[in-house]
């Protein structure tokens, strides 16, 4: 096998063929719920987590799965262990999974009625992009203010984990016409931290490490992983309000995704955080992250993203 593998609706195909039709309602209106997995020497990382949190995101949606939570594990694990193969070195993959709500009826008629309510099941993996980020280890992010919101329960449960997130790009798209290096912090409507465009936020003061409260976030399989290691070294996790000030005084701040795992703040605005450097409470939870899933986080991101830049040059 020279090409790696997807999954689409009962079968595996290459992937170059997974494609999905314009009808489809994940196109249509974005009526599509979303994980993205990663692995770590090719295991597939909290998956159970990610796959509970789809089908939760399904529930509420009123989508019908035509493949149960066991079913859909097995393919994820068939998926990875078919493309983990074509990888070199010790890279390892990032794995989508997303389920759309079928075809749309009013382009297809009634002739189509059952097409159009089978949902469409896609399973696809790629390499993870350590090019993109594996420098911001060492000297962080920047972060600005969006002015765009998140999500409201009221209109949509921030929790769940959708396709329709045209918010999210028009808040990194306008904070990068101000500044191309920076990425978006969104607020709630009273002023407070909710969260990134693609992952969780949380300060550090002293031994205190602080998360927005969950009423406008996205709560992240990761940031689930960030709890998980503060009650192991010992610090003290609690979700509370966050304003700018508080991040301009606190000791340090960082942010947790799916790909990067850990990645310290060290800008915001105009201000530099933690001396314009990562935080020893960064480098202590990066460090426990790496012990738990026994490769070295750090030095995997840098020995790949500079082989993989070098091979662009």
């Amino acid at each position: 096998m020279t090409e790696a593998q997807a999954y689409l609706n009962g079968a595996f195909i290459p992937d170059s063929e997974a494609k999905l039709a314009v009808t489809d309602l994940g196109i249509v209106y974005g009526a599509s719920v979303t994980e993205m997995v990663r692995t770590f020497q090719h295991q597939l990382f909290m998956l159970d987590d990610h796959l509970e949190r789809l089908f939760s995101a399904l529930d509420y949606l009123g989508i019908e799965s035509p493949v149960t939570l066991s079913e859909l594990k097995q393919v994820c694990e068939s998926l990875v262990e078919r493309n983990a193969a074509l990888l070199s070195g010790q890279h390892d993959l990032g794995m989508t999974v997303f389920i759309t709500a079928g075809h749309n009826l009013p382009y297809l008629g009634l002739a189509a009625r059952e097409a159009c309510q089978t949902p469409t099941v896609c399973v696809h993996t790629f390499p993870l992009a350590f090019e993109l980020w594996d420098r911001k280890y060492a000297t962080g992010q920047y972060l600005m203010k969006s002015e765009v919101q998140p999500l409201n329960a009221a209109i949509f449960d921030p929790g769940v984990k959708s396709r329709s997130r045209i918010h999210l790009y028009r808040a990194e798209k306008l904070v990068r016409q101000n500044n191309p290096e920076a990425s978006a912090l969104l607020f709630d409507p009273a002023g407070y931290v909710a969260e990134t465009t693609i992952g969780n936020f949380f300060l550090v003061q002293g031994n205190r490490i602080l998360a927005p409260r969950p009423e406008f976030i996205l709560g992240g399989i990761s940031q689930r992983m960030v709890v998980r290691l503060a009650n192991q070294l010992g610090l003290d996790y609690q979700e509370t309000d966050i304003s700018p000030n508080m991040i301009l005084e606190a000791d340090e701040a960082l942010t947790s995704s799916t790909a990067y795992c850990l990645m310290p703040v060290t800008r915001f605005e105009n201000h530099l955080l933690s001396a314009g450097k990562p935080g020893p409470v960064y480098q202590k939870l990066l460090n426990a992250w790496s012990q738990a899933v026994g490769i070295d986080i750090l030095q995997q991101a840098r020995e790949i993203g500079a082989a993989r830049r070098q091979a662009l040059s």
